[in-house]
C-alpha cells in the first residue's frame, strides 16, 4: 500500500500498512524514491513515482511504467493500458508480495516470468524482529526493475527505448 511502500523499497523493511510506524500518509496517491541503478547511471539516482492508480495516466505514461505491484486479482488491472496480466507482464515487471510459507497464488504463479514473487515473514508485532531479511526481498524486485529498465533501453540520459 502506499503508507509503507516507501519505508519497503527504501529501507528494504516492511512495515505493516495500518501500523502507526507507517511513514507516508496512506491518504498519498502518488510518491517519490530514488535509487541508483547501476547498470543505468551507477553516479546518479533516478526518481521513481510511484502511484496508487494509473487513472490520471496519459498515454505516454506508459512506456514508462518499470513495475506494477499486484495483489493476485486480475480486476486490478481493469482501468490498465494492458488489462491481461500475461500482457501488461510482458512490458512492466510484475511484483507480488506475499507471506514466507504461504504458497503464491495460482493465479500470479501462471502470469509467468514477469512476475517476481517476494516472501516477507510475517509481523510479529515488535518493530526489527526478523525484518532483516525484508532487504533480501526489496532486492529481489530491484534488480527485476532493473533488468526490466535495461531491456527496454533505458540510459542515463533517456527512457526506454523499446516501448
Amino acid at each position: 500500500r502506499m503508507s509503507n511502500i516507501k519505508a519497503f523499497l527504501e529501507s528494504g523493511t516492511y512495515i505493516p500498512p495500518d501500523a502507526s510506524l507507517s511513514s507516508s500518509s496512506s491518504s498519498s496517491s502518488i510518491l517519490h524514491l530514488a535509487r541508483i541503478i547501476p547498470s543505468i547511471d551507477a553516479t546518479r539516482p533516478i526518481r521513481f513515482i510511484v502511484v496508487d492508480s494509473p487513472e490520471q495516466f496519459k498515454p505516454e505514461y506508459w512506456a514508462r511504467v518499470v513495475a506494477v505491484f499486484t495483489t493476485g486479482q486480475t480486476w486490478q488491472f481493469k482501468n490498465y493500458k494492458w488489462q491481461a496480466p500475461q500482457e501488461l507482464f510482458r512490458h512492466a515487471l510484475g511484483v507480488y508480495v506475499g507471506w514466507r510459507g504461504e504458497p503464491v497464488p495460482d493465479a500470479v504463479r501462471g502470469w509467468g516470468r514477469g512476475v517476481v514473487s517476494v516472501a516477507l515473514d510475517p509481523w510479529s508485532g515488535v518493530q526489527g524482529a526478523t525484518r532483516w531479511r525484508d532487504r533480501e526481498g526489496v532486492e529481489a524486485v530491484w534488480r527485476g526493475v532493473e533488468e526490466n529498465m535495461r531491456v527496454k533501453g533505458w540510459s542515463k540520459d533517456s527512457g526506454p527505448v523499446n516501448a
